[in-house]
C-alpha cells in the first residue's frame, strides 16, 4: 500500500500528476484515503518540503487516515484455464466444465499500479524526458518526535522536519492537541518555543484527566 501511494505522489511532484488527478487514484486504493480539499492542501504543503521524500510523505498519510501497510499474502497457482466450455483437469486432459470468472481483489489494486506506469510513460513520451530528479538536502533536518495516544487505545507516532511546525495544528490528531490545551500548552507555544533553537531532547510531555497523551521530543 505505502509503494503504490509512494508512486502516486511521485507523479504528482514530478509534476505528471495534479492533487484533484490523484485523488481517484488514492481513493481506489482504499476509501479511507479518499482526500477533501483541506487533505489536498496539507499534501500539497509536505510535497514542496524539500526535507521529505515522497515515502515519507505517504507515510504521514497512512498513518493520519489509519490505513495499515500491511503486504497481501501471495495467491497460490492456479491451474491453466482456457475459452469457451473446455477447463483443464489437473492431469493433462480437457473436457466440458463450467467457466469459474474468480474476482481478484489484489489484481485490481495491482491494476492501479499498472495506470500510475502508463501514466508515467505516456508524459514522459509527451515531453521528452524522464521524470524529475530533486537535488538531495545539503543538510540533515532537525526532526520533531510526536507520540500521541488517546484514552480509547488509538495512537499516532511520526518524526517530522522542524521546518514543518506551523503546520502541526493538521498534523497531530485532536485528541493529542486537546491534551496540550489541557495542560496548559498551546501550539502557538509550542512554535515561539521552536523558534527559540532549543537543544535536542524532551520538549513537551502531557496527559489529560481523560487519559489522552502527547510526548513531543526535538532530535
Amino acid at each position: 500500500m505505502r509503494e503504490k501511494v509512494r508512486r502516486i505522489l511521485d507523479l504528482v511532484r514530478a509534476g505528471k500528476l495534479t492533487l484533484e488527478d490523484a485523488a481517484p487514484l488514492l481513493a481506489a486504493l482504499s476509501p479511507r484515503l479518499a482526500m477533501t480539499d483541506a487533505d489536498r492542501e496539507l499534501i500539497a504543503s509536505l510535497l514542496s518540503r524539500g526535507e521529505l521524500d515522497s515515502g515519507q510523505v505517504a507515510e504521514h498519510l497512512l498513518l493520519l487516515r489509519g490505513v495499515k501497510d500491511t503486504p497481501q499474502p501471495p495467491q497460490p497457482p492456479r491451474p491453466p484455464q482456457f475459452s469457451g466450455n473446455w477447463v483443464w483437469d489437473g492431469r493433462g486432459r480437457r473436457g466440458p466444465g463450467p467457466v469459474n470468472i474468480p474476482v481478484n481483489m489484489e489484481g485490481i489494486m495491482d491494476s492501479v499500479g499498472s495506470v500510475l506506469e502508463r501514466v508515467g510513460e505516456v508524459v514522459d513520451a509527451t515531453h521528452g524526458h524522464g521524470p524529475a530528479h530533486r537535488p538531495s538536502p545539503s543538510a540533515t533536518p532537525r526532526i520533531l518526535r510526536i507520540e500521541v495516544e488517546s484514552s480509547e487505545g488509538d495512537s499516532y507516532n511520526a518524526n517530522l522536519p522542524v521546518s514543518l511546525a506551523p503546520h502541526l495544528g493538521k498534523l497531530i490528531p485532536r485528541h493529542g492537541i486537546e491534551a496540550l490545551e489541557r495542560a496548559g500548552f498551546t501550539l502557538e507555544a509550542l512554535h515561539l518555543l521552536l523558534e527559540s533553537g532549543p537543544p535536542p531532547g524532551n520538549l513537551i510531555s502531557a496527559e489529560d484527566s481523560e487519559g489522552n497523551s502527547v510526548s513531543i521530543t526535538l532530535k
